[in-house]
């Protein structure tokens, strides 16, 4: 049983590695274009006042550079953990010294993971940590994309997001279902 729950976290790690990626360079390549479509005379100009590009950038286009943030370091952690838990799950007529080297390589992507969390932790311009930044994106979502009047993309979107989450509810509850 724990190995089919190991088979879909890494399915499902997976895809979401996927997703997170494509929302992240699709964020940053719209949000560059912007940024482009500004002028080089009115980027100059606007950058005064700041002491850094990315000051400029979180100043006007926060929830942009969250989101850019978040989807590629959350789309890396869920990528490694995906192959993490691969190397966890037992091969048929897998040899023992092979064993042992899947168990240290899944150690090491883990402890890897730890690592990059505790660098970028260490290395953050305007947050105290990574759970800020996830508190902060999420706050801006909602008061960017939940408003009134409705927009006419959020008749689409919000209801896609619940229907989504009734569906990985039933996903993950049918865990305990015997394969069919």
């Amino acid at each position: 049983k724990w190995i089919r729950v190991l088979k879909l976290t890494c399915r499902f790690l997976l895809l979401s590695s996927f997703a997170l990626e494509v929302a992240s360079i699709f964020v940053s390549t719209v949000t560059g274009s912007v940024l482009l479509g500004h002028g080089a005379q009115s980027t100059a100009k606007s950058i005064l006042g700041y002491t850094s590009p990315l000051g400029l950038m979180r100043h006007h286009h926060e929830f942009e550079y969250l989101t850019i943030q978040i989807g590629f370091l959350q789309g890396l952690m869920h990528w490694l953990a995906a192959v993490g838990i691969d190397m966890l799950i037992p091969q048929e007529n897998e040899k023992a010294s092979s064993r042992k080297m899947n168990m240290f390589m899944a150690s090491l992507i883990g402890t890897l993971i730890s690592w990059i969390l505790a660098f970028y932790n260490n290395n953050l311009s305007f947050y105290s940590d990574y759970a800020e930044m996830l508190k902060r994106c999420a706050s801006l979502f909602v008061k960017r994309y939940i408003v009134w009047p409705i927009r006419p993309m959020s008749l689409l979107y919000v209801p896609g997001f619940f229907v989504t989450l009734v569906l990985g509810w039933r996903a993950l509850s049918s865990l305990s279902e015997a394969e069919e």
